[in-house]
């Protein structure tokens, strides 16, 4: 009876360490301890939820010698690669996420997507490649909507568009420009 129940731990044990789970940007970015388990849905900073499936499209490169700084290609056979330009407008499908870092430097969320030829995967560090805009999303970062309330303002001081549509469009804003 003894060795049934222990067993019977055990197997609780294991499913409930390799448990699907959501986590989101601000659970990882306040974690003491390295997240646990499969993770099939992340909440990014911006509000996004991407899944096992879904497609992330790259955007540009943000190195100066025209590949990308957050996304590697990597094969069975070889070293990592910066993805080059090539990859721009590509829109990889993601088979896995991974949790890096450390409890020193913090933990991030890292995506596997494959490639066009499926031969080799995209590897790819989401919230940094969104910061310096290589993946596109629907929603808008900071720098964008402070972009999008200068030309509203601008707009509006030309008479183009109404007080009324300028303050909709600033109320809209305010809560990407201050991250909240």
């Amino acid at each position: 009876m003894k060795k049934v129940l222990l067993v019977l731990a055990m197997l609780a044990l294991t499913f409930g360490m390799n448990a699907q789970k959501t986590i989101s940007y601000e659970e990882l970015s306040s974690a003491t301890k390295r997240p646990r388990g499969i993770i099939t849905e992340y909440v990014t900073s911006l509000g996004d939820t991407l899944k096992i499936g879904d497609k992330v499209t790259f955007a540009n490169p943000s190195n100066g010698n025209n590949s990308f700084v957050y996304i590697w290609e990597m094969s069975a056979m070889s070293n990592p690669i910066l993805a080059s330009i090539r990859a721009q407008g590509f829109q990889s499908q993601i088979i896995k996420m991974r949790v890096l870092g450390t409890k020193r430097r913090g933990y991030t969320i890292s995506i596997v997507g494959k490639t066009a030829m499926g031969l080799s995967r995209y590897y790819i560090q989401y919230e940094k490649a969104l910061s310096v805009n290589e993946v596109k999303t629907d929603k808008l970062n900071r720098n964008q909507a402070i972009s999008k309330l200068k030309e509203s303002k601008e707009l509006f001081e030309l008479d183009m568009i109404s007080k009324e549509e300028y303050d909709a469009i600033k109320l809209e804003l305010t809560p990407i420009i201050k991250n909240k």
